[in-house]
Formats: structure tokens, sequence, C-alpha cells
């Protein structure tokens, strides 16, 4: 019920109501039902517009019951009835349709459509508001008992536990998904009505049943049913689970129980025990650990020290003590380093923060908060150490304490043999070639300032020739130690030819090189006249010997070159012999059988003849064609004329003139792709694509299909000619295009070996290429590719040369 005001009969009526709504004139013949309604609080909202009536119906607050009609045939009652019950939001809204006392079929359909009352009009007001009245009633109730059972399953679905509900007969009433789930099952497959037995059936082939029988399991939950005490019990599965369960039986003889998976917690208390004993053993070796430590800290020869996450010592050896001698006694556990650092100031043991004792004291902190630092540190008497200090996993650090004094006096005595050595020096990262020093000798030799050497790299003096050779590249990666001659370059740009010695070493904290450098440009220079001189009469003798030996070579060319034309010959005669006479025995033939025939001739005889007689003759203006061809390309008297033509045209034109040639094949075109216009040579593209089709029909004699497809791609034209036929062997397809040559597969079918050397010569004039696919007994595919071309002023004319 809300609180709202509706008009019912003209009257507005406030306060608490019933709210139901009627579509059309619901209320014909009923005299009296608005007043009848109106006192007993009940609002109703009546309807002509059928889809308003559903929107509305549809918002909330929904009404609380609805009236239809079905006493005239436009009504429409049912069929509304039918549209309320489809929607999910106002299928529960209770439903009374009015029908005429007679029409039973009415009263039927209404029911059957989800009403839950048929009303004649014949009825008392008093009645009918009644009526209404229960049917509210009954809706509010089921809409609470609706709620309830959502609350109920909403309940069931969020408990962690399994839980499932059987009536006295030990049949499932209800269960949630968490139950299926704790013994491994698909909540699907869960369902009510099953009996125990069913689910354990279920359960049996996932495993999650115990090791006892399935006579003996119901037996037992039979026998724990009896007793009228709820019952905790454990089992464990064949599958390894351990499962908690509360039992509990119902007033009607039923039962309900939950159902807990244990495992984890069952298995965690067994190991606890064994935890407990491992954790003892792992305090005993802990103690015997940190005394191998302690042993461990006091054998290495470096200082050695240990601080908690918080920056207090917590473990050190002796040598840290001996190494910071002058406030070594004020060393505690549990001293913060802050801390020690200041007693140290106070006592003078870093003399670098004499009279900046705050400043020096801020970057020793900030070095010791890096993840890990590097760095030197000075002490009373000229010594020096390396410190390393690194962050470790639990927010504490450890720090290792090199004393380097020794390295740093020979250091000294090595930057004081490099400054004074008359011997050109640097020092220059081996990663990025940048110079990191170089002696005065390097200055006053290459003619460069120290400031612009420091900013240049070793490539920059190195002759361009000299840098890029692969042996300059890896000197000095591959040995610690090299030498090398090579070419530098000076400040004013003069050349020099320089020896240079290298080494490697480390320059504070760099993978570096040091270079000694010799300049040996005179001596070179004397070397290179002597063998000038020398080289100049060997090149008299070696030249009268090389004259010698290029006209031999070239006496052997002229003859291998008459060898193989001999050979060319002897084929091209060979085959021409061979293919000439094929076609000529053929129109021969024909000839004689109808000079035999000619009284008894018929047309299809006839016919018959003139096909092989066209088809000879047509055989030999190809073979003519192409040696014509073959021979214009050899003395470059074939021009490519690049005009504008369709290629689709050219195409269309060659396979409808082989398809009039042969008969027993046809072409499959897929030429749509192309583009309508090209810029190309329309003759020599005709004999392109004549010689491919020829083929194709010659080589698939048994496969009539011959299929040619077009396409753009980019400013290249791509046609495919694929038959159906022999195919050609895998070590033939590379001789395919030389002159002359047959495949293997070809045993017996007429060719010359020109066709296809001419057609690659022709694609390749025009800018194009063109490649084979084949495999033996597969058919073969020819794949041109040409280039559309522009428009140009004057024609261009490619001509080919021998």
């Amino acid at each position: 019920m809300v609180a709202s005001m509706w008009t019912n009969g003209g009257t507005v009526v406030s306060g608490e109501l019933h709210r139901i709504f009627a579509m059309g004139g619901a209320l014909p013949g009923l005299h009296g039902v608005g007043g009848d309604l109106e006192r007993h609080g009940i609002a109703l909202r009546v309807h002509l517009d059928r889809d308003q009536f559903h929107q509305l119906a549809a918002e909330r607050p929904l009404p609380e019951l609805i009236l239809l009609d079905a006493l005239s045939p436009e009504g429409h009652g049912l069929e509304d009835c039918r549209r309320l019950k489809e929607n999910p939001l106002t299928r529960d809204i209770p439903v009374i349709i009015l029908v005429l006392p007679e029409d039973e079929e009415s009263r039927i359909g209404g029911l059957a459509a989800g009403a839950v009352d048929c009303v004649s009009n014949l009825v008392s007001a008093g009645e009918f508001v009644a009526r209404i009245k229960r049917h509210i009633e009954l809706g509010s109730v089921h809409a609470r008992l609706r709620r309830r059972n959502e609350q109920l399953d909403t309940a069931l679905a969020s408990m962690g536990q399994g839980v499932c509900l059987f009536d006295e007969g030990g049949r499932l009433l209800l269960s949630n998904n968490r139950y299926a789930e704790v013994y491994g099952l698909d909540p699907s497959v869960i369902h009510p009505g099953q009996s125990l037995e069913d689910i354990l059936n279920l359960r049996h082939g996932v495993g999650a049943v115990p090791a006892t029988s399935t006579s003996d399991y119901l037996a037992w939950a039979e026998a724990t049913n009896k007793g009228d005490t709820p019952q905790d019990w454990i089992k464990e599965l064949k599958s390894g689970q351990i499962i908690r369960g509360y039992h509990q039986r119902t007033q009607d003889g039923g039962w309900v129980s939950t159902h807990e998976d244990i495992t984890q917690a069952w298995l965690a208390e067994r190991a606890l025990a064994k935890a407990h004993a491992q954790a003892e053993r792992a305090e005993q070796e802990a103690r015997a650990a940190h005394a191998r430590l302690l042993a461990a800290f006091e054998v290495v020869p470096e200082g050695l020290v240990l601080f908690d996450a918080e920056d207090r010592f917590v473990l050190w050896n002796r040598r840290y003590e001996q190494l910071y001698a002058e406030s070594g006694d004020m060393l505690e556990k549990g001293m913060r380093f802050e801390d020690r650092l200041r007693a140290g100031l106070e006592r003078g043991q870093y003399p670098e923060a004499v009279g900046r004792e705050e400043e020096w004291l801020a970057e020793r902190l900030a070095h010791h908060a890096e993840p890990s630092s590097k760095h030197e540190q000075r002490l009373p008497g000229n010594r020096w150490l390396r410190i390393e200090e690194r962050r470790i996993s639990d927010g504490g650090s450890v720090g290792i304490r090199v004393d380097i004094t020794d390295l740093k006096m020979q250091e000294a005595s090595f930057r004081l043999l490099f400054e004074g050595n008359p011997m050109p020096m640097w020092v220059y990262d081996r990663e990025t070639l940048r110079f990191l020093h170089v002696n005065q000798a390097a200055i006053d030799h290459y003619g460069y300032g120290l400031e612009q050497f420091l900013t240049m790299r070793l490539s920059d003096i190195e002759a361009p020739q000299e840098f890029n050779r692969p042996e300059v590249l890896l000197f000095d990666v591959e040995d610690p130690a090299s030498t090398r001659c090579s070419q530098h370059l000076k400040g004013d740009g003069t050349a020099i030819e320089v020896t240079v010695y290298s080494t490697c070493l480390n320059y504070k904290g760099k993978a570096a090189s040091l270079m000694a450098v010799v300049d040996v440009t005179e001596a070179k220079r004397a070397e290179k006249a002597l063998l000038q001189h020398r080289d100049t009469l060997e090149e008299m003798v070696r030249s009268r010997t090389v004259e010698l030996a290029r006209q031999t070579e070239e006496l052997e060319r002229m003859l291998e070159q008459e060898k193989q034309i001999n050979e060319l010959q002897r084929q091209f005669v060979s085959m021409a012999s061979h293919e000439f006479r094929t076609p000529l025995a053929v129109i021969d033939g024909a000839a004689q059988r109808l000079i035999r025939r000619k009284e008894a001739a018929t047309p299809e005889f006839l016919s018959e003849k003139a096909d092989q007689i066209r088809s000879s003759v047509s055989r030999m203006l190809e073979l003519m064609e192409s040696i014509l061809a073959a021979g214009r390309l050899d003395h470059g008297r074939i021009s490519i004329v690049h005009k504008p033509c369709s290629i689709a045209e050219i195409i269309g034109t060659c396979s409808a003139r082989q398809e009039s040639i042969r008969r027993s094949h046809r072409f499959l075109l897929d030429l749509d792709r192309l583009p309508s216009t090209i810029y190309g040579d329309h003759p020599a593209l005709d004999q392109v694509f004549s010689n491919l089709f020829s083929n194709a029909v010659k080589y698939a004699p048994d496969s009539p299909n011959v299929h040619v497809t077009g396409w753009q791609e980019g400013d290249n034209v791509c046609i495919a000619v694929r038959d159906e036929g022999i195919g050609i062997d895998a070590d033939d397809l590379p001789k395919m295009f030389q002159r002359y040559f047959r495949a293997r597969s070809s045993t017996g079918i007429a060719g010359t070996g020109i066709g296809l050397n001419l057609v690659k010569q022709i694609i390749e004039l025009h800018g194009g290429s063109i490649v084979v696919t084949s495999s033996r007994g597969n058919g073969t595919t020819f794949t041109l590719r040409i280039p559309i071309g522009a428009e140009m002023s004057d024609e261009v004319r490619i001509t080919a040369a021998r």
C-alpha cells in the first residue's frame, strides 16, 4: 500500500490506498462498483491507451491488481493478460478478467493465460469488490512469501558451508551450491527430489565418499538421524578431503545438515606438531649458524659490518675496529650509524670533513641510504678505504671496508709516469671511446688542448678509412694487451702513420684502455720509397706475364664460346627438325585421308581433318614466331613501346583464340580486380599470354580447366595462370626459363624450349618478373608481376640488348 491520490469516477481519493489498474471499459454493467471500491480503500485507474497501460503497469510502485475486459471481441483482455504474464516485471500481479456469463471459452482462456479469476458482468458489486480484496490480500501474502524465499536463497548462497535439507522420506528438499562444490560436483547435478543414495552415487564418481560401502554409509546416516540430539561428525574421503558436518533432525522426521571442507585446517593441525619439532631443530641450527657466521666474519681479511633496518650496529669483525682505530673503542651493539659518524668527527676520524662537518655527514648518510653504493674514504695518516654498502631484504644493510692505501700509492706513481712520459699517451672509455685523460706529450704532438681532447672520442683522431676497418673496431676488445698500426689526424688535419700499443685497465670505476703512440710517419715514408722502386721493377715483369695470360685466357674463352654456339645450333637444328616434322606429318596425313575419302567424306570427317590441319598450322606458326622472336632478342631488334592498353582485354583475346584452337579446354577468368589500363606493349604481351595459355593446354591434356586470376598490388598488376596438368619436378624448376630446356615431365609432348625464355625476356623488358611454382602431378602456376606504368610525353622504347 502507498500514500497517493487517485481519481475514481471523478472523485479524488487520498490516503492509504490499494492501487489497481483497469484497461478500457473493464466495468460495464457493474453499477455502484466505483463507490464500493472507494469505501474499501481501493483506488482504480482506468486506461484507454493500451501501450501506455502496459508501460505504466511495469513502473514502480506496481499496481496490486489489474482488471481486464473480455466482454466484447474488441476487448483484447486475454491478449493483454498474456502480455502481462510474459513481462518479468508484471507477471506476479494478480489479474481478474470480466467475461460474459455464457462465454465459457473466454473463462477457460483467461485462466490459461494466467488470470487468478474470471468474473461475470452479472455478479453483484459487493461480491466483485470482495473478490478484488481477497485477491489483493492473497497477492500480498504471495509477495511476502517470495521475498522470504529470496532472502532464504540469498542466505544459503552466501554461506561458506554446504547446506542440505531432506524430508522424512529421505528426499532432498533444498541445498545451496556450496553443498555440491564441497564434494567436487557441478551444482547443476544436485536438485530437489534426489535421495541420499542418488547423491552418494554422484559423489562416488569423483571419489568424494568415505572408504566404507554405500550401504554402510546409509545405515550410519539413518542411525544418526534417529537421535534427537544434534551431532558433529568428521569424515575422511577417498579423495583425501576431510569433511566436518553438523546434523540435526527436523520435527517432521527429516534432517538438515551442514558440510565444510576442513582439509587444509586438518592438515595444518597435523603439520603443527611436526612444525613445532622442526622449529626447535631450526633454532638449534640457527644458533650453530650464528656461531659459524661470527667465525666467518673474523676470518675475512676485509672489514665487515652488519646494520639492522634502523641503521643500528648488529655485528662487525675485529678488522673493522682496527680500520677505525681512532673511534674503535666507542663501538657497541645497538649504536646508531649516525651517532658513530658523529663520534668519529669529534675525534678527527675523517680528514675530508674538517671545516664542513655537517655537509660531509649529510653526504655520507646519503651514500649509506642508497640500495647499493661504492666510494672511497680518506683516513688519518694518508690511509684510504674503499667502502661498499648494500641494502638487504629485511631493510638492513651490510658493509665492506677494504684498505686501498697501497693501491692509491701505485696510482700516484702511475700518474707521475704517465704525465712525464715523452711518448704520447691517453686513457679512453672502452664503451663510449671518449678520452678520459691525456698526457702533455699527446697534447703537444697532436695539437689539441686538454679541454678539447676531453670532449673528443677515439674515432675523432682516427682517419675515416682506418676506423671502419673490422680489426680497428675489435681492437682492445678481445685482447687485454695488443699492438697495431694505424693512421691518425692531427689538429691541423695532417695525417700521420702511428704504431699503437694498448692495454686494458680500470680507470675511476670504468672499463678503460691505456694507449701509447709512436709516430712512424717518416720511417713509413722511407720504407714506401724503397718498396715503390722495387714494385716498379716487379710490375714490368708482372705486366708482361699478365698480358700473355690474358691472351691465352681470351683464346680459351673464344674456343669455349664457339663450342657453346655449335652445341646451341645442334640443339636448334635437332629441335626444329623434330618440331616442324610433327605438324607437317599431321597435315600430310590429314590431306592423304581427305584424298582417299573425298567421295565418301562426311561434314564431320571434313571438320575433324580441318581442325587437325588448323592445329598443326597454328603449331608451326607458333614455332616460327618463337624462333623469330628469339632471334630478334638475340640481335637486339625487339623494342618495347609503352602505350595505354587493357591487360584484361589481351588476356580475354588470347584465351578465346586458344579455346577456338583447342576446344577441349576452357579458361576460367577472374579479372575484375585488374585496372582498366596499364602502359605496355600490346603485341609483346599478346605473345606472352598466347605462349602461357598454349603451354597450359598442352601440358594438361586430361584437365580441361585453366584458371587465370588477375589483381592489382600497389603499382603493379599480378596475373596467375594455373593449370591442373602433369606438373614439373622440383629440381627442374630453376631451369624452366633457360633457352631450349625441356622438363623431364614433358617427354613425349611437342615443344621447343624457346617459349618460356621468350616470355621471361619480354616481361623483364617491361620491368616486371615471372615465377613458376609446381610439383609433379599437381599442376603448374606461372605468376607475372608487371608495373602499371604512367603516361609519358614521348614513347619510351627499351631495346633488348644481347
